[in-house]
């Protein structure tokens, strides 16, 4: 019977740690992976309501009435819109909230996406064959 050298390949123990290296290196770039979908994904849905709140400022300037719920790119973005008084008399300011699609009537302001203010004048709306 011929004899092994002894250096002619990996031991047990080091095929063992080579796979360990290699496995926390896999679950490493895992993890990482979906981190960034993850950002992806709030980018995202940042942006779409940004998207709603332009659409709910637009809609409130021109006098068109705003439903609670906004629906874009197959969600529905629960939206607020306040008009309040400014220094002058003909002028409104509008402050549109839109929250998470997740958000319930009556949630922490945690749950707001995005903010957006703007202004028209007071008793400007747009009518029907302007």
């Amino acid at each position: 019977m011929e004899s092994r050298d002894a250096q002619s390949g990996f031991s047990l123990i080091e095929a063992l740690v080579a796979m360990a290296v290699l496995a926390l290196g896999a679950v490493s770039l895992l993890i990482a992976t979906e981190g960034q979908s993850t950002r992806i994904g709030a980018v995202t849905e940042r942006t779409t309501a940004r998207w709603v709140a332009d659409y709910a400022l637009t809609a409130a300037r021109i006098g068109v009435s705003i439903p609670e719920n906004i629906e874009m790119l197959g969600r529905s973005f629960p939206v607020t819109v306040a008009e309040t008084e400014t220094g002058d008399p003909d002028l409104l300011s509008l402050d549109v909230t839109v929250s998470s699609p997740a958000a319930q009537v009556g949630d922490s302001v945690a749950n707001v996406l995005y903010r957006l203010t703007g202004y028209r004048l007071s008793g400007s709306t747009l009518r029907e064959g302007e």
